[in-house]
């Protein structure tokens, strides 16, 4: 029986060790994202602010800013998705769910992050595909950037992967009773069933 007992608290212990891990990579890739999706924010403040300059100052439209903009709000969205469901800050309408009880909302948030998982599954093949066809076929923009468009394409391909790896963390933790949100998360203590 003392075997049995020291073998589930090793598996346990196990477990632990994985889901620290898994969280500590999902955060650290999902906070590179968000970086990166900031210092693209800073990007666009910069080409806006320079467009604006040279169309009404300097009365020299830029033909270019306006679609290398738009490249960009597409990668501020998926390079911030991730960390947007890691600190549970997507938008949700809990008219029905905030009538549940504990078990009831567990459900509805599990079933929440299969459904993500998959709707994310689907496009990130569908992404893949896109991105390698205008690879295979070198594909660039019809605008004034004539920008390779598997370069822009990427984004959703890396923003869909990050949605799904915090997905299943957070359906891990989910599954293990753990807390879901960023800002409730502790570093080590929820792991191992202890509160702040």
């Amino acid at each position: 029986m003392k075997n049995d007992d020291e073998s589930v608290k090793g598996a346990a212990q196990n477990c632990s060790s994985f889901l620290r891990l898994f969280d500590n990579i999902d955060h650290q890739l999902t906070r590179a994202a968000t970086m990166l999706g900031g210092w693209v924010s800073i990007a666009v403040v910069v080409i806006v602010a320079y467009s604006v300059f040279m169309r009404y100052l300097a009365n020299i439209p830029q033909t270019w800013t306006d679609e290398l903009v738009g490249y960009f709000l597409v990668a501020i969205v998926m390079f911030g998705v991730a960390d947007t469901l890691r600190r549970n800050n997507h938008i949700t309408v809990d008219l029905l769910t905030g009538r549940f009880g504990p078990k009831g909302r567990l459900i509805v948030d599990i079933w929440s992050m299969v459904a993500v998982i998959a709707v994310s599954s689907a496009m990130v093949f569908s992404s893949y595909q896109m991105v390698d066809f205008s690879l295979s076929v070198g594909l660039i923009s019809d605008g004034y950037v004539e920008a390779p468009m598997w370069i822009p394409q990427s984004a959703l391909l890396i923003g869909y992967g990050l949605l799904i790896l915090s997905a299943v963390n957070r359906l891990l933790r989910l599954c293990y009773g753990l807390k879901v949100a960023e800002h409730e998360m502790a570093t080590e203590g929820d792991l191992h069933g202890q509160s702040e």
